[in-house]
């Protein structure tokens, strides 16, 4: 009810009218007992009177004078801040001392006076000063016979100014009762004002109530300073330091304010361009307020009144754009206290410079105060007008939402209900009851209950926050139920929805394990692993330990029993992995026939005796399908990997190391088991790297052409043979090899890159040093089966060498394993237009791998390289010395050059120059050496740095070529 009576009695429209009524009536009396009317002012007599700064007089008392007296007279003394005292002179007759008893000096900086009445007798009397109301001391000049002028010493601290008069006893009193009137009724007013602000901050909690109290205080002590006053605070007397550090606080005071009430009465401009601004004016408000409690007056000032200014700019910039913007009353409201403010100063300096008071008796600090703090609080009055609106709008809003909530409660398919901000149930639907109350109207499920409900508001910071979850609750049969729970809050309720989703949720479940499981064994598959393998890389860096098993053969088993028993076969295979290694790890099935098991570390050793269990149970005991009895052959590879930090890594190298143990098998078929240590995987896992740069097109760093020297054993022409070789170049200069490198493009197809980008530098280098390789006869360049089987590869060849034609004839392509290449006719037409350029062809490590006699003949090759591992036991197999002899008799009858390589004693040297073969290739004569060592070489031996070691070879090759 008395909300009610409230509401009807805001909505009755005299209230506004007799509002503004009483608030006219405020200003008016505040005007006429503020305002300086002639009426009000009793006359005064001004005089003028000489000055001089202390620091230019000098003498007695009497000799002041004479120099005071021979200075212009003033009508005004302004100081400019300057603190050093004054001596000031002024001529009083003895008839102007007895028509005007009083002589008064008026001054709101000054802090030290001493006065003397100048007589005609030439002495000097001293005369007392009393402190009066306003800004003003005074003297009696009565019994003052023979007076002829008064001296006096000031000293001012602050922007001063004196003027100096002479009143009757009569009106000096009658203008210091208005001087007290007008203090008292502006302390009132200004007080009561403080009061009711302070009330209203403390009922609505409002920080924008109390920052408006401080700023009637502040404005309370600027009026006081301007009107001379402000030596006493709250009765008590204040002396010159502390009277000068309360100025300084109450100018700091009045400047933080302002800009704090413009913070918060504009709100918008924390999001706009402006929001730099006002936080350079808040970081200003706290330097005045250091300045005002440590530094000096004068410095204080220095500093303030530019600071004022740029501040007074930048808010009236503000409150304009406001208002230009969005028309705002309170832009409205507070730009008219700014030009209130505005007022009283222009009336000031007009009074000040140009001795114009009429504006100044209407607008003096005291009613510009009044005005502007009145003005200033219809503004704050508006701000929180516009402010309950939006609050009241909002809560019709939220009334409206609770009011559409109810009327679509009943009959909603979905369990609804509201509850308080302590979870106590206050509305739910029939579906809700039906569902999880029971007879007693309590919760039946755990996450209704009050106190979980109350935490879920609590955790919903804000109005119109919300929250889905989903909430397991396990049955009694042992079944787990799927619940979802949306909940929003707004300022007192929670409103939530309630749906059982268990048959979705089982869906969604059994889609998540067929996406990480595979379907026939029920293993983990490969996304399995990957996410195992992330959860535990997502706590830390670790280390990985993998037991891999490939069925072998299985494609013949799928061929001899079929796709049915085969499936068979892997159930039972995973059924017996699953019965010894479950326990020890997390199994997989990477591919039809290969399974891995990620080890837990803490137990490395009992997985690997459950391990060794698993392989003897597969050699002893056949697996049982169908009347079959099937024996399985396995092959088990064994992962150690050091510390890695993502799952493709970790991937990548138990796949690598799976595929090297099944070349390892193939190439001997007794192996059983291979253990990769971490330095192993460590090499595997930098091929898998390189392999990833290589599909960004980006070789490793450091990567370079070196050649090794080829000695020709049967001429003495002096022509220089070589082969280029890669190599990679280490932060020290040295040169190692790119194995790693040849063996990772070779894994993932990018042999043609490699090769293409061997040969474009070799090119290069003939070209650039093309006069210091005239030596140079031959250089040979390996081409890879992969790139010959790269038409792109072929395409590209041709167009490089036909771009260095020049060259051409000083390239021999040396063809390796060419059984492997796809297409020999493609092949063997690429060689005979390469041949047409004047490029030579060469069959490297013949004797070994698909290298053959047939190829030989087929490509009409120029050069044929013996293999290495043939060449190095030829000096201890029979064998060995059998098959070069064939070969270089071969080599002859074709009409092909014979190159021996990995000749490394001077015996195997001799073996094959008496063999016939042509030319020696290894570490005897040099390793692979920089290209730039070539440049302006005439012998090969000249590479070699130990000169007693050349000195043998080359009396080897004369002694034999003598004989």
């Amino acid at each position: 009810m008395p909300v009610a009576v409230a509401d009807s009695f805001q909505r009755i429209s005299w209230v506004p009218f007799l509002s503004v009524v009483l608030l006219s009536f405020f200003l008016i009396v505040s005007f006429v007992n503020l305002s300086v009317l002639e009426e009000n002012s009793p006359d005064e007599v001004p005089l003028a009177f000489s000055s001089l700064s202390d620091n230019v007089v000098h003498g007695s008392l009497f000799s002041v004078i004479e120099q005071l007296k021979n200075q212009p007279e003033l009508p005004v003394l302004r100081t400019h801040l300057n603190e050093t005292p004054f001596w000031v002179y002024a001529s009083v007759s003895q008839t102007m001392a007895q028509q005007h008893e009083k002589i008064f000096f008026r001054s709101r900086h000054l802090v030290q006076s001493s006065c003397w009445l100048a007589m005609q007798s030439g002495s000097l009397q001293e005369i007392q000063l009393e402190a009066n109301q306003g800004r003003a001391v005074s003297a009696h000049l009565v019994n003052s016979t023979g007076l002829q002028g008064v001296l006096c010493q000031f000293k001012f601290i602050g922007p001063a100014s004196l003027e100096i008069g002479l009143q009757t006893a009569g009106n000096f009193n009658a203008a210091t009762v208005i001087s007290e009137r007008r203090q008292s009724f502006l302390e009132g007013v200004l007080y009561l004002m403080i009061g009711m602000v302070a009330v209203a901050a403390f009922m609505t909690r409002s920080a924008l109530f109390v920052i408006y109290g401080f700023w009637l205080f502040a404005s309370l002590r600027l009026v006081a300073l301007s009107e001379g006053w402000d030596h006493s605070i709250f009765g008590f007397h204040l002396e010159s330091e502390p009277l000068m550090r309360a100025r300084m606080l109450a100018l700091a005071m009045y400047f933080t304010s302002t800009v704090l009430i413009v913070w918060h009465l504009f709100e918008n401009i924390r999001r706009d361009s402006w929001l730099g601004v006002l936080r350079a004016l808040q970081c200003a408000s706290a330097l005045l307020t250091v300045l005002a409690l440590f530094s000096p007056y004068r410095t204080f000032l220095e500093l303030f009144w530019p600071i004022s200014l740029v501040a007074a700019s930048a808010v009236a910039w503000v409150v304009i754009q406001n208002f230009l913007e969005k028309r705002d009353r309170v832009a409205i409201y507070y730009l008219a206290a700014m030009l209130i403010s505005l007022t009283g100063a222009v009336a000031e300096v007009l009074s000040a410079w140009f001795d114009q008071r009429f504006l100044l008796q209407y607008f003096n600090s005291a009613s510009v105060t009044v005005l502007a703090s009145v003005m200033t609080a219809v503004a704050l009055a508006e701000f929180l007008r516009k402010t309950q609106r939006q609050q009241q709008l909002a809560a019709q809003a939220v009334k409206q939402a609770h009011e559409r909530l109810e009327s679509v409660f009943d009959i909603a398919p979905s369990a609804m209900f509201t509850c308080t901000r302590h979870g106590q149930l206050i509305h739910f639907n029939k579906q809700f009851t039906d569902l999880f109350l029971n007879r007693d109207g309590r919760p039946t499920l755990d996450f209704l209950q009050p106190q979980r409900l109350a935490a879920l508001f609590n955790l919903l910071e804000h109005p119109g926050k919300s929250s889905r979850r989903e909430m397991p609750v396990l049955g009694s049969e042992g079944q787990t139920r799927w619940y979802e729970l949306v909940v929003s809050r707004d300022h007192q309720e929670l409103v939530g929805v309630v749906c059982d989703f268990t048959a979705r949720k089982d869906r969604e479940l059994a889609l998540q394990y067929q996406a990480t499981h595979d379907e026939l064994t029920g293993a983990l598959n490969r996304r399995g692993l990957q996410n195992t393998i992330h959860n535990k890389l997502s706590r830390r860096t670790a280390s990985f330990t993998f037991f891999c098993v490939d069925i072998q053969q299985f494609s013949r088993l799928i061929s001899a029993y079929g796709l049915a028993v085969s499936d068979q076969l892997l159930q039972a295979f995973y059924t017996e992995l699953y019965r010894h290694m479950n326990a020890h790890g997390d199994i997989a099935r990477l591919h039809v026939d290969q399974f891995s098991i990620m080890i837990h570390q803490s137990d490395l050793e009992q997985a690997e005796q459950a391990f060794n269990a698993f392989l003897h149970r597969l050699d002893s005991v056949p697996f049982q399908l169908d009347g079959r009895s099937i024996q399985t052959a396995v092959l088990a590879t064994v992962v150690f990997q050091g510390l890695v930090d993502n799952v493709l890594d970790v991937m990548e190298t138990v796949e690598m190391s799976m595929r090297e143990s099944k070349l390892k098998a193939k190439r001997n078929s007794k192996v059983e088991r291979i253990v990769f240590e971490q330095n192993q995987t460590r090499r595997l896992l930098d091929q898998s790297r390189t392999i990833r740069r290589l599909d960004d097109q980006q070789l490793p760093a450091g990567l370079t052409l070196a050649w090794q020297p080829i000695l020709a054993i049967n001429e003495s022409n002096g022509s220089l043979y070589a082969e280029a070789l890669l190599r990679i170049k280490d932060d020290n200069g040295k040169l190692a090899s790119a194995g790693f490198l040849i063996e990772a493009c070779e894994r993932g197809g990018y042999t043609a890159f490699l090769d293409n980008w061997v040969l474009s530098r070799s090119l290069d280098f003939l070209a650039q040093h093309a006069k210091q390789l005239n030596k140079l006869s031959v250089l040979s360049i390996n081409v890879s089966p992969g790139s010959l089987n790269d038409e792109t590869f072929l395409q590209d060849t041709l167009a490089l060498i036909q771009a260095h034609q020049q060259h051409a004839s000083k390239l021999c392509l040396e063809i390796t394993e060419v059984g492997s290449v796809i297409n020999l006719q493609a092949v063997q037409s690429f060689i005979e237009q390469v041949r047409g350029m004047g490029v030579r062809i060469a069959l490297d490590d013949f004797g070994a791998g698909y290298s053959n006699f047939r190829y030989a003949m087929d490509l009409h090759a120029d050069v044929i390289k013996i293999d290495g591992s043939i060449v190095k036991n030829i000096c201890h197999s029979t064998e060995s010395h059998a098959v070069i002899t064939a070969i270089v008799g071969l080599a002859h009858d074709l009409g092909c050059k014979c190159v021996a390589e990995w000749v490394e004693d001077l015996h195997t040297l001799r073996e094959v120059k008496e063999l016939g073969v042509d030319y020696v290739q290894g570490y005897l004569v040099s390793p692979a050496v920089e290209c730039s060592r070539f440049l302006n070489l005439t012998d090969p031996l000249d590479l070699i740095d130990d000169k007693k070691r050349a000195t043998l070879i080359q009396d080897v090759v004369l002694a034999i070529e003598d004989c």
